[in-house]
């Protein structure tokens, strides 16, 4: 049980600030400013639960694809890390607040697969974290204790996105930015983590914590 909530644990730290659902609420608002409370709702419970349907068959079926196109995890790690610490890097560079109001899309669009759950909320960052998590497992136990963390992840995007006027009203596109800032901080040491991670394992070096 402790191996379990441990592994869920990482898979929360690791999947929040690259998902970042608090920088993409600016997006939401704006493409569902024409929806009423409930419609915005069901957009973003699809959207989650498609992102994390997404999510645990990349965890899972993650380790056969490799095999099947003959890439290394310790590339995937390598190439993963450098596309998250581009991502970290957008982040705290640009402000997110200023697409507020700038993507609205009609009443009738569903939005919950393009762009939410695919690639705001899983984009190629997330997808290689999770490849990544696949080389940290040491039981059945672990992948499930990783599926449980990434529903915990979406859990949490969904209550933002659906409280995301009330979190817009109480900090601020301000607060937003600064928030993003931070995670984008987070974000780029896990892209260095990765890319750690990546040269170690090709080249059979111990990185000592």
């Amino acid at each position: 049980m402790e191996g379990l909530l441990q592994a869920g644990g990482v898979a929360v730290v690791a999947l929040f600030p690259i998902i970042d659902p608090i920088g993409n609420t600016p997006w939401f608002i704006g493409a569902t400013r024409d929806l009423d409370a409930r419609a915005r709702r069901s957009q973003a419970f699809r959207g989650a639960w498609i992102a994390s349907v997404i999510l645990i068959i990349f965890l899972l079926a993650g380790s056969f694809l490799l095999d099947f196109f003959g890439v290394s995890l310790a590339a995937v790690e390598f190439v993963g890390g450098l596309v998250i610490g581009w991502v970290g890097w957008q982040m705290l560079m640009d402000a997110p607040s200023k697409d507020l109001g700038e993507a609205a899309a009609p009443a009738d669009r569903d939005v919950s697969f393009s762009p939410l759950a695919f690639p705001l909320l899983v984009g190629p960052g997330a997808l290689a974290i999770a490849l990544g998590l696949t080389n940290r497992h040491d039981s059945a136990a672990d992948y499930v204790g990783f599926c449980l963390g990434i529903v915990v992840v979406m859990a949490i995007s969904f209550v933002i996105l659906t409280r995301a006027g009330e979190l817009i009203a109480r900090i601020g596109p301000r607060g937003i930015d600064v928030i993003n800032g931070i995670l984008g901080l987070i974000v780029l040491a896990i892209g260095a983590e990765l890319v750690f991670h990546g040269i170690s394992d090709h080249f059979g070096l111990t990185i000592v914590d």
